[in-house]
C-alpha cells in the first residue's frame, strides 16, 4: 500500500527507483509526464466541468456474503475499510484458483485489471515484448492492434499495460459502464487468447529488415517498436542507475535480469520462446483480477467465468514464486559507467552513488510500514538524519531518483543516493553514512519530526485522488503478486496506532531497527556511476557487432524470409483493418455532460475569492494566485528558482527546521508554483502568476492560515549558504528526466519558436531553462541572487494582485471562509499591476537540441486558434483523427518510434511530436505530409471515423477530478461550466464538411507561424534532406 503512493500521497518525496523500470505499453497520456517539467503547463485544453468526485456512502450494504458462491467464484473473506471507505471482497475462482478481489466503493470511475507473476530469466524483454504482442489481437478480436483502435471507441480515463520486475498487468478505468463492460471483452480476450501473430512479434519486438525493403542488395538493419523503446529507456542516466541497483541488490533470481529487455539483448528472443512463455505464465491459475468501484460487480463475475475460467483447470503457479534473496555476508561495492550528458553537470561531477540496505520480506506488512515510515523519518526534509549529513554540506546535487523505500520486489529495500558529487566524494559519502546511523542510534529521533510524518501519512488518507482505484491497484500490485495480506495492507490507520503503540511503549524503538537493519546489516550495496565519453560509441559498437554476427548467420533462405517479412509486414500495416469487429460507444453514451457542484464567486475584501462546496472528507483546500505580469524580466526569469527554495528557508519567526516542522505537522505542505496562461478568446496576450496551495484537516484550518501568513509575511533568505545548497540541487533536479520525457520538452522547444509568449514558457520550464539557470549562476554571486528574490516575495505577495479559490465541505465551508478573512486582514495592499502582455508572433524557425542519446523526439508546431474559437473543437477532434488515423499508424508502426501523436492546446498552438524516435528527418516529412494524407483519405473520413476522433477528445474533457481541484480551470483559465458545456455540444456536433473544411483552412498552405524541433543526437544531413535552416544547439 505504501510503496510509492504516486497518486495518494500529498507531499513530494524523493522518487523510489529501486525497481525495475515499469515499462508501458503506450505514452498516450503525455500530461502524465508533466511534473517532470518545472512549471506547470496549461492543459491540453481547459475544462471546467471535468467532475466525477468519488462519494463516501453513509451506510454500508453488504453486497456478497463469506462462505457462497457466485457464478463459480466462492466469496473468502469480506471486510469493511474505514479509511478508505470502501468493502473489500476477495473471491476464489472453483476451477482455476484465479483469485479476484473487489473493491466496492461510491466511485464512479470503476477500474478492471488482470494481473500476472512474469518471472523472466534473461534480459530479452520477453514479459514486456509479450505484453504488447497481447493487445495486438486475439481469437474473438483479430484485428490489428484493437489496443490502439479502442483508445479512439471508448472514454476510458485509463487504458494501459504494464511490465514490472516481476508482474505483468493490464489495467484500465471507465466512468462509463458499457465502455468498461467493453474494455473488459477486449482486455480479458487478449491475455487469455491472444493471437501472438509472427508478424506483430516483428513490429513490436525485433526484427532484422533491408533499410531499402525492395532492394535485397541494401543494408539490413534492427528495428523493433520495445528495441526502440528500451534504448530511449536506458539513454536516461537514472534508468540506467536504478536498473543496475536492482539487478546487483537482488542478483540470485528474477530481479538479476532486466524484465524490460536490454537492447543488446532483445534480438535473442525467438517466437517460440514467446508463445510458451504466455503458454506457461498466462495460465488463469497464475492470474489475479482486480475491481474497482460501483458497478454490478455480478455482471463481471458471470462474464469472467463464463466466457473464460470455467474452460481451464487448476494448475499448481508454484513455478513462478520467487525466493526471497539469501543475504550475503560481507557489503558489496559495483561500479558501472553511464552515458555523458551534455545537458547535465560539469564532466568531473557527473557521478552517482547509492548505498543500498536490504530490509524484510515485503509480506511482513507491519514491519515494512514502520520501515517505510522509518526510511521517510531518515531522508525527508531538513529535520532527517540524512538531509543533515549528506544534503547540507553541499557537496552534491542533492538525492539521486534512486532514494527512498522501495517494496516493489519480494524483499524490500532502503536507499540512499546523491546525484552530480565528485568521484573523490564517494568514500566521504560512504563515511557520513556510517557515522549517521551510529549518531542516530545513540542519540535517537526528535519527536516532533516523527510526528510530522505520521501526520502527514493520516492527511494523504484522508485526500481524495481522481484515479483513487488505480492508486489502490498499483501501490497493491507488487504485495499481492506475492500472496501478501493486501486487505490488511489497506488498514493504514491501525498500522499507524501500532506504530505509535511501538513507540510509546518503547522509546528506542526506531533505534533498535536502525541496530538491526541499518548497523548490523551486511546485505549493503554500495552501486557508484560514472560518465564514459565513450558509452554511447561503444554502444553503437557492440550493436554493430551484434547485428554483424546476426548477418553472418544467415544462410540464403533466411536472408530471404527476411526480406518477404519485410513485405508481408509492411502490407500488413497499411491493410484497413477491420474495426467493425470492435465494440464502440454510440452517441448516446455520451451525450450528457458530467454533472458538477455550484461554483460560486464573491469578492472579499476587494480579492476575488472562488468558493466551491463538495464532499471533501474534512479537508479544506486552499489556493492563492498573485498576478506576477507586472514583474521585470528578469525578474520572472527567477520565479521558477523562487517557487522552489520560499518555502524551504524559514521565516523571522521559525528557522527552517522548525517552520518544516510546524507545516508537515499541520498541512500537506505548502507548495508553489508559476501559472503561465494565454488568452482562450484572442490569443493576443498572457498573463503571469504564481500560485501557493495548500490543504489541511478542518480542525487544522487555523494553522493553515497562520502558516501561510507567515510564510508570505516573514519569509526569510538570508542564510547564503543554505541558499547556494538549494540553488545547486534545483539545477541538479532540472537536469534529469530531458530524455525519459522528451516529446514534453520538444513540443514545448517548438511552440517557443511560434509565439513570444510560448518562448517566455520554455525558458521558463523548458530545456532552454537548465542553460539560463548555468549560465545566471554563473555570472551571479548567491548574496546577489538572495537580493533578487528577496524583491520578487516584497512585490507579490499581496492582495491586491491576488485571487484565491476555497474548497471545502458544505457545513466547514462558513468556519474556513471566516479564518480566510482574516488571513486576508493581514497581507498588505499595494498598487494594482498590469493584468496581461501583448503576445508576438514569430516567424518560421527550425532548432535541434543536440543531445548524447541513441533515439530523436520530434516536434512541429503551428499557431492555429484558441480554445474559444469556433474552429478550436473541430481541430481538436482532427488531431485525434490524425494521431490515431495517420502518425501512430506511420510514425510508430511503420517507422518504429515508441509513440506518436498531435494535440492543440488551449492557447491555440497545433502540434505534433513523436517520442522514443529512430529517425527525426523522416518523422518531420510525415508531420509536413498531412495535408497530403488527408486529402488521400478525404472519401474515408465518414461518421464513423469522426465520431471515434470526437471519443478520443472526451476521454480529456469528462475525466475525472479530484473534489480539491473542482473549478480549477475556471480559476485559472476563467472557463465558466457555461463555457465547457457548449465547447463539448460544439466538438460533439462537429460534421464531416466542417472538419474538411478545417483541413482546408489550417493545413492546405504552410502556417505562416510555425516552428519544428529536435532533441535527439547530431545529424549532418539535416539541413541538406529537409532543406531548411536550423539552429544547431549542442
Amino acid at each position: 500500500m505504501l510503496t510509492h503512493l504516486k497518486w495518494l500521497r500529498a507531499a513530494p518525496r524523493p522518487a523510489n527507483m529501486l525497481c525495475s523500470q515499469m515499462v508501458k505499453r503506450t505514452c498516450k497520456n503525455v500530461s502524465a509526464f508533466e511534473k517532470v517539467l518545472s512549471v506547470p503547463k496549461p492543459k491540453n485544453a481547459p475544462a471546467a466541468g471535468q467532475l466525477k468526485i468519488p462519494h463516501m456512502i453513509s451506510q454500508r450494504e453488504q453486497k456478497l456474503n463469506e462462505g457462497m458462491v457466485y457464478e463459480g467464484f466462492q466469496c473468502e473473506r469480506v471486510e469493511y475499510i474505514p479509511d478508505f471507505e470502501l468493502t473489500s471482497y476477495t473471491l476464489r475462482h472453483e476451477g482455476t484458483g484465479t483469485e479476484f478481489w473487489y473493491l466496492d466503493r461510491k466511485d464512479t470511475n470503476n477500474v478492471f485489471s488482470i494481473n500476472f507473476r512474469t518471472t523472466p530469466f534473461d534480459s530479452t524483454g520477453l514479459p514486456h515484448i509479450l505484453e504488447h504482442l497481447a493487445l495486438c489481437g486475439s481469437k474473438k478480436f483479430p484485428v490489428r492492434d484493437p489496443f490502439f483502435k479502442m483508445l479512439n471507441r471508448s472514454v476510458a480515463t485509463f487504458m494501459n499495460a504494464m511490465t514490472g520486475p516481476d508482474y505483468t498487468l493490464y489495467p484500465f478505468s471507465t466512468m462509463n459502464e458499457v465502455d468498461f463492460r467493453n474494455l473488459q471483452r477486449i482486455y480479458l480476450d487478449a491475455v487469455f487468447r491472444p493471437n501472438l501473430d509472427y508478424l506483430d512479434f516483428l513490429q513490436e519486438g525485433w526484427r532484422l529488415e533491408y533499410s531499402d525493403l525492395r532492394n535485397r542488395e541494401s543494408e539490413l538493419v534492427i528495428k523493433g517498436v520495445v528495441y526502440n523503446e528500451m534504448k530511449g529507456a536506458f539513454s536516461e542516466n537514472s534508468q540506467v542507475f536504478g536498473q543496475n541497483l536492482l539487478n546487483n541488490m537482488l542478483p540470485n533470481h528474477t530481479y538479476g535480469h532486466v524484465s524490460g529487455g536490454n537492447p543488446l539483448e532483445i534480438p535473442k528472443l525467438t517466437h517460440t520462446d514467446l508463445v510458451e512463455f504466455h503458454r506457461k505464465y498466462y495460465h488463469p491459475s497464475n492470474a489475479r483480477i482486480y475491481c474497482y468501484g460501483s458497478f454490478d460487480v455480478n455482471k463481471t463475475l458471470a462474464f469472467v467465468n463464463k466466457k473464460y475460467l470455467n474452460q481451464y483447470e487448476c494448475i499448481d503457479n508454484s513455478y513462478s514464486r520467487i525466493p526471497g534473496q539469501p543475504r550475503w555476508s560481507e557489503p558489496r561495492n559495483v561500479h558501472i559507467s553511464s552515458r555523458l550528458d551534455n545537458m547535465g553537470a560539469a564532466f568531473d561531477r557527473q557521478n552517482q552513488i547509492a548505498i543500498a540496505l536490504l530490509m524484510c520480506d515485503m509480506t511482513d506488512i507491519q514491519e515494512s510500514f514502520e520501515l517505510n515510515v522509518l526510511s521517510e523519518v531518515l531522508i525527508r526534509g531538513p529535520n532527517s538524519a540524512f538531509y543533515k549529513s549528506l544534503i547540507e554540506p553541499n557537496f552534491s546535487g542533492g538525492y539521486n531518483q534512486s532514494t527512498g523505500y522501495s517494496a516493489d520486489c519480494k524483499d524490500t529495500a532502503f536507499v540512499v543516493g546523491l546525484q552530480d558529487l565528485r568521484v573523490e566524494d564517494f568514500k566521504r559519502v560512504s563515511e557520513l553514512f556510517d557515522r549517521t546511523v551510529c549518531k542516530t542510534i545513540e542519540n535517537g529521533f526528535e519527536q516532533g519530526h516523527v510526528e510530522s510524518i505520521l501526520h502527514n501519512l493520516e492527511l494523504s488518507l484522508k485526500h481524495q485522488s481522481p484515479h483513487f482505484g488505480n492508486a489502490l491497484l498499483f501501490n497493491s500490485t507488487a504485495l499481492w503478486n506475492h500472496d501478501g495480506d493486501v486487505v490488511s495492507n489497506l488498514r493504514v490507520s491501525e498500522m499507524i496506532a501500532r506504530l505509535r503503540a511501538n513507540l510509546t511503549r518503547n522509546r528506542h524503538y526506531l533505534q533498535e531497527k536502525m541496530m538491526r537493519y541499518f548497523a548490523n546489516n551486511t546485505h549493503r550495496l554500495t552501486l557508484t556511476m560514472s560518465p564514459d565519453e565513450l558509452y554511447e560509441e561503444n554502444f553503437k559498437q557492440a550493436e554493430a557487432e551484434m547485428l554483424k554476427q546476426k548477418i553472418n548467420a544467415l544462410d540464403k533462405q533466411q536472408s530471404e524470409e527476411i526480406y518477404q517479412n519485410g513485405l508481408k509486414l509492411e502490407a500488413s500495416q497499411k491493410a484497413v483493418p477491420n474495426t467493425d469487429l470492435l465494440p464502440c460507444l454510440t452517441i448516446s453514451d455520451v451525450k450528457e455532460p458530467p454533472k458538477w457542484p455550484k461554483i460560486s464567486t464573491t469578492t472579499i475584501q476587494e480579492v476575488p475569492t472562488q468558493v466551491c462546496k463538495v464532499p471533501t472528507n474534512e479537508i479544506t483546500y486552499l489556493k492563492c494566485l498573485f498576478n506576477i505580469t507586472g514583474l521585470s524580466r528578469d525578474e520572472v526569469m527567477l520565479v521558477p528558482l523562487f517557487c522552489n527554495v520560499i518555502n524551504d528557508m524559514g521565516t523571522e519567526e521559525h528557522d527552517y527546521r522548525e517552520f518544516d516542522k510546524l507545516v508537515l505537522s499541520k498541512t500537506a505542505g505548502i507548495d508553489f508554483k508559476l501559472n503561465f496562461v494565454e488568452n482562450i478568446y484572442d490569443a493576443k496576450s498572457y498573463r503571469l502568476g504564481l500560485m501557493m496551495t495548500t490543504h489541511a484537516l478542518d480542525k487544522n484550518v487555523p494553522d493553515m492560515f497562520a502558516l501561510c501568513q507567515e510564510l508570505l509575511l516573514n519569509f526569510k533568505l538570508d542564510d547564503i549558504d543554505r541558499l547556494k545548497m538549494l540553488i545547486e540541487n534545483y539545477i541538479s533536479n532540472i537536469s534529469v528526466g530531458i530524455a525519459s520525457s522528451g516529446h514534453l520538452y520538444a513540443m514545448l522547444s517548438s511552440s517557443a519558436l511560434v509565439t513570444d509568449a510560448a518562448k517566455l514558457k520554455s525558458m521558463l520550464s523548458g530545456v532552454d531553462h537548465i542553460d539560463f539557470m548555468k549560465t545566471f549562476v554563473k555570472q551571479n554571486g548567491t548574496a546577489e541572487i538572495c537580493d533578487k528574490l528577496k524583491a520578487i516575495g516584497r512585490k507579490v505577495f499581496n492582495k491586491t494582485n491576488m485571487r484565491a479559490a476555497i474548497n471545502s465541505s458544505e457545513s466547514y465551508q462558513p468556519t474556513a471562509v471566516q479564518h480566510y478573512k482574516s488571513f486576508l486582514d493581514s497581507l498588505p495592499a499595494q498598487e494594482k499591476t498590469k493584468s496581461s502582455n501583448e503576445l508576438q508572433l514569430l516567424e518560421p524557425s527550425c532548432q535541434h537540441y543536440i543531445m548524447n542519446i541513441p533515439v530523436n523526439y520530434c516536434a512541429k508546431a503551428f499557431f492555429a486558434v484558441p480554445y474559444l474559437h469556433h474552429d478550436h473543437p473541430t481541430l481538436r477532434v482532427l488531431a485525434k483523427l490524425v494521431s490515431a488515423k495517420y502518425l501512430l499508424p506511420v510514425v510508430r508502426e511503420q517507422n518504429g518510434a515508441y509513440g506518436a501523436g498531435a494535440k492543440i492546446s488551449s492557447d491555440g498552438i497545433f502540434s505534433f511530436y513523436s517520442y522514443r524516435d529512430p529517425h527525426s528527418i523522416k518523422t518531420l516529412a510525415a508531420f509536413d505530409n498531412t495535408y497530403e494524407w488527408l486529402q488521400a483519405e478525404n472519401d474515408k473520413l465518414d461518421q464513423q471515423t469522426l465520431f471515434e476522433a470526437k471519443l478520443g477528445v472526451l476521454q480529456q474533457l469528462d475525466s475525472p477530478i479530484a473534489p480539491g481541484n473542482i473549478g480549477i480551470d475556471y480559476f485559472l483559465y476563467e472557463v465558466s461550466q457555461e463555457m465547457f458545456v457548449k465547447y463539448r455540444s460544439r466538438m460533439l456536433s462537429v460534421t464531416v464538411e466542417e472538419l474538411r473544411s478545417v483541413i482546408d483552412k489550417y493545413f492546405k498552405e504552410q502556417p505562416k507561424h510555425y516552428g519544428k524541433c529536435i532533441l535527439g543526437p547530431a545529424n549532418e544531413k539535416l539541413e541538406q534532406e529537409t532543406k531548411q535552416k536550423w539552429k544547431i544547439i549542442a
